[in-house]
């Protein structure tokens, strides 16, 4: 397949019904009736940008899965919100802190003001600047001692996003949430919003995926009608293509790329009558949702950011949504850095999942708080902490057990290297013990989102029952 830059995927993309006018220069004079249907030319060449567009049909063939089994298909069972905590962050003041500090390395942390997971069986902790993710209770597992292998920002957050570390921090790999998209028949499988990492879509996938940025989002808001009369003029293109396909289809029979061009046409007309254009855009009632009381020192960019991927899970537009934030790379002044930060950070993934809650969409959404790696139990001379291999993340929602933590660290704050993967606990039995690291965060996104068969794809990212295990009422 020739591969073409993504600048021109997209204008290509937003100038579909142009293309398709293109091709009937009178169109825009008369009615489609009055023209005669596009040539077979003609139709197989609009094709390609039309199948692109909407994502629907692969365009790759089923025969590039496994010889054995051709006929399996992959649609995402559960979306994915993939948050990037960009920097680095300090595992004691999220996922992991500590009962008491340990002699001669300074790991200071306030135990009592680490906050509790409400209705958790047993006593699990978060961090303190963390009260509303720490309330969701039930819909929260937490994952420690996360073994990263590197104190290299690209490294770690190329391995958290990819499950395959390398000392360059770049390899030949999707991104999870790539790979999940690609599986996608949503109208927009992939979308990188505010300090989202960035969706590698273009390496080892079995059906390719574009992705939709911010700053693009205008190119795709342009290819909605605005206003009645607008739309019908678009829905016109539309009635003279479906005619076209179907005078030839009486003429030379059926084929893949007719059937293809056939249910993107539906699927266009779709979403141009239930006006997807403006699910684009955030209004001030999106916002308001997150607004008070939110806290003060909160930033518009993730506001609108989390209010978008609200908007757009909420009306099964997208299948997954890269966005984060920055400025965890707290070297200096630790509490005082982290402390708004954290609270943003609180405050918008709590109003994010009351909002999912809100229209049951919540055990169909995975979201995954993670970071570069953590950072160093000892405090530095400028009262902040340096980079250390250690990390953990967070995870909500997706229908997850949770009120549990799995993985564990030491008093040093290193990684445990005997966790039972089936019950996530500390074990003695060196033989079943096993040290957890990104690959098993990553498999347990694929297996909650994909199914287990597709481990087939990916084998280097395995999954373990602790992290995939899901409520039982």
């Amino acid at each position: 397949m020739k591969r073409i830059s993504r600048e021109r995927q997209y204008h290509q993309e937003a100038n579909l019904v142009a293309e398709a006018t293109a091709f009937a220069p009178n169109l825009s004079v008369c009615h489609p009736s009055e023209i005669d249907s596009f040539s077979r030319r003609r139709l197989m060449t609009a094709g390609v940008s039309l199948t692109a567009y909407v994502s629907l049909e692969k365009l790759l063939p089923v025969t590039a899965r496994a010889v054995s089994d051709p006929a399996v298909d992959y649609v995402p069972q559960r979306k994915l919100i993939w948050i990037n905590l960009n920097g680095g962050w300090d595992i004691l003041e999220a996922t992991d802190p500590k009962v008491a500090s340990t002699p001669g390395i300074d790991m200071i942390y306030p135990w009592d003001s680490a906050r509790s997971l409400a209705n958790a069986p047993t006593d699990v902790r978060i961090g303190r600047w963390l009260p509303h993710i720490a309330a969701l209770g039930r819909d929260l597992l937490v994952v420690r001692g996360l073994a990263m292998g590197t104190t290299s920002h690209q490294a770690g957050s190329v391995y958290m996003d990819t499950g395959i570390l390398s000392n360059a921090g770049r390899v030949n790999s999707a991104s999870i949430p790539s790979i999940v998209a690609s599986e996608s028949v949503a109208t927009i499988p992939i979308i990188q919003l505010d300090n989202g990492s960035e969706p590698q879509t273009d390496r080892g996938l079995l059906n390719p995926v574009s992705v939709v940025r911010a700053n693009n989002l205008e190119l795709y808001r342009r290819m909605y009608p605005s206003g009645e009369e607008a739309l019908q003029r678009k829905f016109a293109v539309l009635d003279y293509l479906k005619a076209s396909l179907e005078r030839l289809r009486d003429q030379v029979g059926t084929s893949d790329r007719l059937v293809a061009l056939a249910a993107a046409e539906a699927k266009v007309r779709g979403q141009f009558a239930t006006n997807v254009g403006s699910k684009l855009r955030v209004s001030d009632e999106d916002r308001a949702f997150f607004g008070d009381p939110a806290p003060s020192a909160r930033r518009q960019g993730p506001v609108d950011s989390f209010a978008l991927a609200l908007k757009l899970i909420n009306h099964d537009i997208v299948t997954c949504i890269n966005l984060g934030f920055g400025g965890f790379d707290t070297h200096q002044n630790q509490s005082q850095s982290l402390e708004p930060l954290l609270g943003n950070v609180d405050f918008l993934v709590a109003r994010l999942v009351e909002g999912l809650r809100a229209s049951s969409k919540l055990d169909e959404t995975l979201i995954v708080l993670y970071s570069d790696f953590g950072r160093t139990p000892k405090v530095n001379a400028m009262n902040g902490r340096d980079h250390w291999p250690t990390g953990g993340a967070l995870v909500i929602g997706g229908g997850i057990e949770g009120g549990r933590a799995i993985g564990a660290t030491d008093d040093a704050l290193n990684a445990v290297d005997r966790v039972d993967p089936n019950t996530g606990l500390e074990t003695n039995d060196r033989a079943l013990g096993i040290q957890l690291n990104p690959t098993h965060l990553g498999g347990m996104v694929l297996e909650l989102t994909l199914g287990r068969s597709y481990a087939s794809y990916r084998p280097y990212l395995q999954a373990i029952p602790a992290m995939t295990r899901l409520k039982t009422s």
